[in-house]
């Protein structure tokens, strides 16, 4: 009997350890599944994480190359128009230069149109010493205005000044070109570059 119970205990602690190998061999089948499982999504998550970065980054990449391409066309057309300004500046400069060289009875007929355009009657003309002679002229062909001619000079390139009670006129050659760029320049712009 002591033979039965010895080999009916190597049966049952077989049996244990068969099931327990068993039992062993499948937790770490299903272990080895879940570790699988856990990879599979980790490798998912990572290739969401990669593509959602991936295109975060070609986002940021064309933001800031469109930001660089838009600041280099507006500093383009800053330097554009500055040349622009500058041959525009180079215009007037020349016109005025042109005013200042013409002869003196050029300068006279320019001189006489202002003051019939510009005063009332009544009023004290402050000439350039450049335009004295042919103000005195222009003055004396409208005696009906009643303008009289300062002793002074004043300090301009050419033209006069008018004085009168209440206000004082600028009737230079500067002014009068200013005037015109005012109103002509856009005109002179689109004639030069369009």
């Amino acid at each position: 009997m002591a033979t039965i119970s010895i080999s009916g205990t190597n049966k049952l602690a077989e049996r244990i350890v068969t099931e327990a190998e068993t039992e062993a061999k499948a937790t770490l089948e299903e272990s080895g599944a879940a570790v699988r499982e856990i990879l599979a999504q980790g490798e998912k998550t990572v290739a969401a994480t990669r593509a959602e970065l991936l295109t975060k980054r070609e986002a940021e990449e064309a933001g800031i190359l469109g930001g660089y391409q838009t600041r280099a066309a507006l500093d383009g057309r800053k330097a554009a128009l500055a040349k622009k300004r500058a041959v525009i500046d180079r215009a007037f400069s020349g016109a005025y230069q042109a005013i200042l060289s013409l002869d003196a009875a050029k300068r006279g007929k320019i001189c006489e149109r202002m003051l019939r355009a510009e005063t009332e009657g009544g009023e004290t003309i402050v000439p350039a010493a450049n335009d004295r002679k042919a103000i005195e002229q222009a003055l004396a062909s409208m005696p009906e205005k009643k303008l009289k001619l300062s002793n002074e000079n004043a300090s301009l390139d050419g033209g006069f000044l008018i004085l009168a009670t209440g206000y004082e006129k600028d009737c230079s050659f500067a002014s009068l070109l200013n005037q015109v760029r005012s109103e002509e320049e856009t005109n002179v712009y689109k004639l030069l570059f369009d």
